[in-house]
């Protein structure tokens, strides 16, 4: 399934889609497709294509995602939830597993209102965790993992609506 990417870089927003089906990737962007087979070890991801392979350092924040591949490094701004309803996307933010593991703390629960950076839940992976935190001010829609689940990279673990969309939330 392919999913819209609400990002900018420079300012300049990025019309993206993204289709996860591990270990394959594709991302297409102005018409163009880029497709290959990704691999996640901690905060790298190799990538595999026809055309060669390139290993790069992802950090994902609560607003930015930092990729240095290559030497170059780019800051991605996940863009304004409004500028995503422009452009036709869903009034929700999507929590998805940034790496396979375990849920080892459910902390929200459906409708339950969370500021931008409240503890949603954490997933361990490799001795390491990784804590998902709410992308916006807003409520959870839904949960979709519970402690002690194993999760794959890209599932889809949980919705909020951010507090600006409009859209009533029924627990």
């Amino acid at each position: 399934m392919s999913r819209p990417l609400a990002l900018r870089w420079e300012g300049k927003p990025i019309e993206a889609s993204l289709e996860l089906r591990r270990p394959h990737a594709a991302i297409e962007r102005d018409g163009r497709r880029f497709e290959g087979e990704f691999h996640v070890e901690k905060h790298w991801v190799e990538v595999r294509s026809p055309n060669g392979s390139a290993r790069c350092a992802v950090s994902v924040g609560t607003r930015q995602v930092w990729v240095t591949c290559r030497g170059i490094t780019w800051v991605l701004e996940r863009a304004p939830r409004e500028a995503a309803r422009d452009e036709g996307a869903t009034g929700e933010d999507e929590i998805r597993a940034p790496m396979t593991g375990r849920v080892v703390r459910v902390a929200a629960a459906a409708g339950a209102a969370v500021q931008e950076g409240d503890l949603i839940l954490t997933i361990e992976a490799m001795k390491m965790e990784f804590k998902l935190t709410a992308p916006e001010t807003g409520t959870v829609l839904e949960i979709r993992c519970a402690e002690g689940d194993r999760v794959e990279l890209g599932q889809l673990l949980a919705k909020v609506v951010p507090a600006a969309s409009g859209t009533e939330v029924t627990p």
